[in-house]
C-alpha cells in the first residue's frame, strides 16, 4: 500500500486537526523539493502563502463541524505552497475526514499542481491572441524581474518612446528613465521586492531623438507570484495632462489679454529680490488710451494694449520683468539699476517707444505714458514699492495736465502721514473702531444662503467707514495684523452668535495674513473665541490666498504656515484657498494641504461675460475643483450674466453685490432675517 501512495503523481498528505503533518507521500519530495521526513510535526500552513492561510482554514474548518458532522471532503482551494528553495506554486488542495471506528483521526488531502494551467488562464488559454491584446494595448506594459531588469514588453513602448523593443528587453528599466526620475524609480523598485504591495509614481522617460516624455506607472510586485514572478508595470503617457497643467499654470501667472505677467506674479518676482542688488520699479500709466477705447469701443482699445504689451517686451531687458497690473497700468521691474538717474533714463526711453504711433484695424492713433519710479532700499517691501512709483506717476500725470504736483517734501510727508495712520489703527483697534462687515454666500443650485465671509472695515473717527484698501498694506509693516485680525473674528462672531440665536447656524468665512499663520497661539485662541460665542468650529471656513502662503515671516519662536494650518483643520475648520488662478503655486498647494474649497478670483469672474480666456480658465477651475472633490466658490459676482454662466458651468458658490455688498452687524441681522421672511411667504 506504500508503494501505492508513493507512486501517486499528486501530493498526498495527512493532517492532524490543528494543522499538523503526520505524513506526506514521495511527490511532495519530488515537486516540491521538501523531504517529508524533515515535515513531520510542521504546521501545512508554513508552505503556504500568507494571502491564501485564511482559504486553506477555511476548508479545513468546513470538515469540522459540531460534534465532527462537518462535510465528509473540505471546499477545493488554489494555494500557492513555497517550495524546498523558495519558490512558489499553484495547487489545487481538497481534503477530506479520516474515521476509525467512529473517531476523527485527521484530515487527509490531495495536492495537485496547477502552475501551468493558471498560466493558460492569464493567457486566456491563447498565448497569440493574449499577446496580440497586449501589443496593441495603447498603455505601455512591461514584466520585470526582481531586478528591474525588463523581461518582456509590449509595442507601446515603441509607439510612445521610440525605443528599438529588441534592445529594451534585458536591458534594466533605469536606463530609459531620464536622470531626474532614477532614484524615485530604484526606490519603488526596493519596496516592491521585499513585499506584495503596489506602486504608483510619475517619471520622465526618455524618447529617442533626445525629448523626455511624463509617464505614470502602475507598479505591482508579484515576485513571489509562482506563474508572474517578478513586477508588472503599466505606464500612462501624461502629456495631454502635463499640457493641461502648464496651460493653467501659465493662465495662473500671465494678463490674458496681453501675454504679461500679472500682479500676482509680480509680486512673486519682487519678494525674490527684496533684500539683494538694487532694482528699479517703473509705474506706467497711459495717456489719453480712455478716448481711445470709448471712442473706438473695448476691442480696439483691447488691440492697443496688446500692442502696448509688445513694445514693452521689446524696451526693457532681458533681465527685466514687465507685468500688466490693471485695465491701463503696467510695472516694470528693472534689475541692476543701482542710481534714480539711470532708473529715469531707462524710463524715458520706454516712455518714448510708448508714445510713438500705432496703427490699429481702425487708424493711427497716438497716446503717451507717465511714468513714476522707486528704487529699492534695504527696508523696502512690495507695498511700498508700488505705492511710492504710484505716487510719483500720478504726479507726473498731474504735471502734463497743469496740475500742481506735489515736491518732495510733499512725497516725503506722504511716509510721515502713513506712520500717523498705522499709529491710529494701533489706536483704533482699542477702541473697537475695527469691525467686520459681512457678505453673504449662497448655494448657486438651491439660492439658500449658506454663511457669510467677514471683511474687515475700519470707522475711522475723523474719515469714517474705511476699505481695507485704504490702510491693509500698513497693518503687517506695523505688525498689527494679529490684532486686527483678532478684532474681525470678535465682530464676525458676535453677529453670528446673534443669528444663532433666530435659528440661522451658517458658515463663517475669515481671511488670515502671514502674521496670523506664523502665530504659535492662533489655532488655540480661535477655539477659545467660538467656544464663547457657542459657534461651531466646523462652521468656520479659513481663507488663505496663495500669496500669504509663499510669504515667509522671521520672527522668533513663530510656529510655520503649515503648522498652523494642520492645527485649524484638526480644530475642524474648513480650508479655502482663496483668489485661486492667481498665483503661479495653485496646484502645488492644491496638493499640499487638506483643502476643502477653492475661491475663484474676482478679476476672472469680471471678464468671463466677454473674454474667452477668463471663461476658461474659470471652466478649467470648475473642472478641477469637480475632479478633487472640493467647493468652487466665485466672488465679485455683480451681474445676472455672470451667475447664469456659472450656474451653468457647475459653480457651487458665489458671492457679490448682486447678492448683496458687506454689511454692518444689525444691517446683515436684518439681511438675513428679511430674506427668511421672504421665503416663507413664497412658500406658503
Amino acid at each position: 500500500m506504500r508503494a501505492l501512495i508513493d507512486a501517486l503523481p499528486d501530493c498526498l498528505y495527512v493532517l492532524d486537526l490543528d494543522g499538523t503533518v503526520t505524513f506526506l507521500n514521495q511527490a511532495v519530495e519530488q515537486q516540491l523539493d521538501l523531504a517529508p521526513a524533515e515535515w513531520i510535526g510542521r504546521s501545512i500552513l508554513d508552505v503556504v502563502h500568507p494571502d491564501d492561510v485564511a482559504g486553506v482554514l477555511s476548508s479545513i474548518d468546513s470538515m469540522q463541524g459540531a460534534d465532527r458532522q462537518g462535510k465528509p471532503i473540505g471546499t477545493p482551494v488554489e494555494v500557492r505552497i513555497r517550495d524546498g528553495r523558495g519558490a512558489w506554486h499553484w495547487y489545487e488542495v481538497v481534503g477530506t475526514s479520516i474515521f476509525e471506528d467512529g473517531k476523527l483521526t485527521g484530515l487527509l488531502g490531495v495536492g495537485r499542481n496547477i502552475t501551468q494551467r493558471r498560466m493558460w488562464e492569464v493567457a486566456a488559454n491563447d498565448v497569440t491572441r493574449f499577446q496580440q491584446v497586449v501589443q496593441v494595448a495603447p498603455s505601455i506594459m512591461l514584466l520585470l524581474d526582481a531586478d528591474g531588469v525588463v523581461a518582456s514588453v509590449n509595442a507601446a513602448f515603441t509607439r510612445l518612446l521610440g525605443h528599438d523593443l529588441t534592445k529594451v528587453v534585458g536591458a534594466p528599466l533605469t536606463s530609459f528613465v531620464a536622470d531626474e526620475g532614477v532614484t524615485e524609480v530604484i526606490a519603488a523598485l526596493a519596496r516592491l521586492r521585499v513585499a506584495n504591495r503596489s506602486e504608483s509614481i510619475e517619471v520622465p522617460m526618455k524618447v529617442v531623438g533626445g525629448r523626455t516624455r511624463p509617464v505614470r506607472f502602475e507598479m505591482v510586485g508579484l515576485v513571489d507570484d509562482p506563474v508572474v514572478a517578478g513586477i508588472v508595470v503599466s505606464g500612462y503617457d501624461l502629456t495631454e495632462l502635463q499640457v493641461a497643467r502648464e496651460e493653467l499654470e501659465y493662465l495662473a501667472q500671465h494678463d490674458p489679454l496681453t501675454g504679461l505677467a500679472n500682479r500676482s506674479f509680480l509680486v512673486q518676482h519682487m519678494h525674490k529680490h527684496l533684500g539683494g542688488d538694487r532694482f528699479a520699479v517703473l509705474f506706467i500709466d497711459l495717456d489719453r488710451f480712455k478716448p481711445v477705447n470709448d471712442l473706438y469701443g473695448h476691442e480696439t482699445g483691447d488691440e492697443l494694449l496688446r500692442l502696448v504689451g509688445r513694445r514693452l517686451e521689446q524696451s526693457i531687458r532681458p533681465i527685466d520683468l514687465v507685468a500688466r497690473v490693471g485695465g491701463d497700468e503696467f510695472v516694470v521691474v528693472a534689475a541692476g539699476l543701482g542710481t534714480r538717474s539711470a532708473a529715469r533714463q531707462f524710463a524715458d526711453r520706454i516712455e518714448a517707444a510708448l508714445s510713438s504711433p500705432y496703427r490699429l484695424e481702425v487708424g493711427p492713433v497716438r497716446i503717451g505714458a507717465s511714468i513714476g519710479i522707486s528704487m529699492s532700499e534695504p527696508d523696502s517691501t512690495v507695498a511700498s514699492l508700488l505705492s511710492d512709483a504710484d505716487l510719483e506717476m500720478y504726479d507726473a500725470k498731474s504735471d502734463r495736465r497743469g496740475v500742481s504736483v506735489r515736491s518732495s517734501a510733499g512725497r516725503r510727508r506722504s511716509a510721515i502721514e502713513r506712520r500717523r495712520l498705522a499709529d491710529e489703527l494701533a489706536a483704533g483697534l482699542g477702541r473697537g473702531e475695527v469691525v467686520a462687515h459681512l457678505q453673504p454666500i449662497i448655494d448657486l443650485r438651491t439660492r439658500g444662503l449658506v454663511g457669510f465671509e467677514a471683511l474687515a472695515r475700519w470707522h475711522h473717527p475723523v474719515q469714517g467707514p474705511l476699505r481695507p484698501s485704504s490702510f491693509m498694506d500698513l497693518v503687517e509693516d506695523a505688525g498689527l495684523d494679529v490684532d486686527l485680525g483678532d478684532a474681525v473674528l470678535e465682530s464676525a462672531c458676535t453677529t453670528m452668535a446673534r443669528l444663532a440665536r433666530h435659528g440661522q447656524h451658517l458658515e463663517l468665512g475669515i481671511n488670515l495674513s502671514v502674521g496670523q499663520l506664523t502665530d504659535p497661539d492662533l489655532a488655540a485662541r480661535l477655539a477659545v473665541t467660538l467656544a464663547r460665542f457657542d459657534l461651531d468650529p466646523e462652521r468656520l471656513v479659513v481663507e488663505i490666498t496663495e500669496q500669504t502662503m509663499l510669504a515667509r515671516r522671521s520672527a522668533g519662536g513663530a510656529v510655520s504656515a503649515d503648522d498652523t494650518l494642520r492645527s485649524l483643520h484638526q480644530l475642524g475648520a474648513t480650508l479655502s484657498l482663496d483668489d485661486f488662478g492667481t498665483g503661479y503655486s495653485s496646484l502645488t498647494h492644491v496638493r499640499r494641504f487638506p483643502l476643502g474649497a477653492i475661491k475663484i478670483d474676482q478679476t476672472f469672474v469680471a471678464g468671463m461675460c466677454t473674454n474667452a480666456q477668463d471663461h476658461a480658465v474659470i471652466e478649467v477651475i470648475i473642472g478641477l475643483g469637480r475632479a478633487l472633490d472640493l467647493l468652487v466658490v466665485a466672488e465679485g459676482v455683480e451681474s445676472q450674466e455672470q451667475l447664469a454662466a456659472l450656474a451653468k458651468l457647475g459653480c457651487n458658490q458665489v458671492q457679490g453685490y448682486l447678492i448683496a455688498p458687506p454689511m454692518p452687524d444689525d444691517m446683515a441681522v436684518q439681511w438675513v432675517l428679511d430674506r427668511e421672511r421672504n421665503e416663507r411667504k413664497q412658500t406658503a
